[in-house]
């Protein structure tokens, strides 16, 4: 899926898209309904590679018995409920109601 609606908006459509998709609420454009849903997939992949990179960084200190280590697995689950997080939003962002298209 490609972002073709998100970047046909203008800023402030912008901003809606990201109010919609984070909040799970419908907006009443069926334009930004749609770019919240094409805009999903992105923000989840994102948020996951993050995810990877703080796994990586504290499996690494925690092997190495670094001090940083207690600091990186707090971020690291703080990582992942972002990621179930943006999980969620996802599915709502797929079950906003489109009627013009």
């Amino acid at each position: 899926m490609r972002l073709a609606t998100y970047n046909s908006c203008s800023f402030s459509e912008k901003r809606a898209v990201l109010r919609t998709f984070w909040s799970g609420r419908a907006d009443a454009s069926d334009k930004i309904n749609q770019a919240a849903r094409e805009y999903g997939p992105y923000a989840l992949g994102f948020v996951a590679i993050i995810t990877f990179e703080l796994v990586v960084i504290a499996a690494f200190l925690i092997i190495r018995a670094n001090g940083w280590a207690w600091t990186a697995t707090g971020t690291l689950v703080l990582a992942l409920w972002s990621l179930w997080w943006t999980a969620a939003c996802r599915r709502k962002a797929n079950g906003l109601p489109l009627t013009g298209f």
